[in-house]
């Protein structure tokens, strides 16, 4: 499905349309005609917010999939293990309930994988059902049954058992996918003076992949050249133990500057491993003079969809005078590289730091 956003029009913005109404977001005067006007873009923005996507009022792949998948409650169909897998609300509610229940579903992702057929089939033979991992009506109706005993629990976020670290010390031997975002046709932001986005990633990406490979890891790179890779491919592939994605910020206004980081987050559920990452890198890059934001939970497609322990770092704001400036430079990039890396083996290596102790 191509992008869409104000202006459009459409069998695909009256999909969308349809969709959004159907979850109760209001379009106003438009209603659903296949204009993409200023309601339609005010829901899609109030969609995106609640899902925690960008909110940019556009629909993109990620925002496409989220309202596809918004769309199924759990019940509405027969959930097994497949290829591909089935993704949904349906899902997320299954994993959900079994992780109440003590049966580990996994990273609350929607998505139906081999960690959720495993708790459905512990769960199925620890209820006395058929042991099959397909969740009908009478797995659906155990699994209520005994919630009614679990009542008061919903809706708060278990903890991870060890604590959101890692069990290795060391970074030789970890296996690290580095994405430096954007590529080919696909710019990203672009700075007032022309500083593309994709060249400041596959700078800072292939730099990284350096340093850690000389810290003895195993680093695969999403693109090494510029190139376009599509969004839900550049997780394909990937090694499953750390996967780092790196982009440029933007805003309105020149003077925002700084460093963010985010992680997995989706309603009550947050990646403990991704939000302990984000402080260690956080804290190696106000160590080297960059102003850090903090470290954010967010819905976006890479932060579900990557396997291991998944962070997106825009290390600074093309739109920023300063910032385009620094990232011109080779030394910057140089630092940036560093303090990633170095962030890294801090997690591993469990350095001890400040934002700990005041969380």
């Amino acid at each position: 499905m191509r992008d869409l956003s104000r202006g459009d029009r459409g069998k695909e913005v009256l999909d969308v349309q349809t969709r959004l109404r159907g979850q109760g977001f209001e379009l106003g005067r438009e209603g659903v005609d296949g204009f993409f006007g200023p309601h339609t873009e005010a829901a899609v923005l109030s969609f995106q917010q609640e899902r925690g996507l960008l909110a940019d009022g556009r629909v993109g792949a990620n925002t496409w999939r989220e309202l596809v998948e918004s769309g199924y409650t759990l019940g509405d169909r027969l959930l097994y293990l497949r290829e591909p897998p089935f993704r949904g609300d349906d899902v997320l509610q299954l994993q959900v309930k079994l992780n109440l229940l003590g049966f580990n579903a996994g990273p609350e992702r929607g998505v139906h994988d081999e960690l959720v057929e495993r708790a459905v089939l512990d769960f199925q033979r620890n209820a006395g059902l058929p042991v099959d991992g397909i969740v009908g009506a009478s797995t659906l109706n155990k699994l209520e049954a005994v919630r009614k005993a679990e009542s008061g629990r919903e809706g708060k976020k278990i903890p991870e058992r060890d604590g959101g670290y890692v069990a290795a010390r060391s970074l030789t031997g970890r296996s690290v996918t580095i994405d430096p975002g954007h590529g080919g046709s696909d710019s990203g932001v672009v700075s007032a003076h022309g500083v593309a986005e994709k060249d400041v990633t596959l700078a800072l990406g292939l730099r990284l992949a350096e340093l850690l490979r000389a810290e003895g890891c195993r680093v695969r790179l999403t693109r090494d050249a510029d190139e376009r890779i599509p969004l839900y491919s550049r997780a394909d592939g990937a090694p499953g133990e750390f996967f780092i994605s790196l982009h440029c910020n933007e805003a309105g206004s020149p003077a925002a500057r700084g460093a963010a980081a985010y992680y997995f987050q989706r309603s009550h559920y947050y990646s403990e491993h991704g939000r302990r990452l984000a402080e260690y890198v956080g804290r190696r890059l106000e160590t080297a003079g960059v102003p850090w934001l903090g470290g954010f939970g967010r819905n976006y497609a890479l932060l579900r969809e990557a396997p291991g322990i998944v962070l997106v770092v825009e290390p600074l704001f093309l739109t920023n005078p300063e910032d385009e400036t620094l990232a011109r430079r080779p030394e910057h990039v140089e630092r940036l590289a560093r303090a990633l890396a170095g962030g890294l083996a801090d997690y591993v290596a469990r350095v001890p730091v400040d934002h700990e102790e005041r969380s």
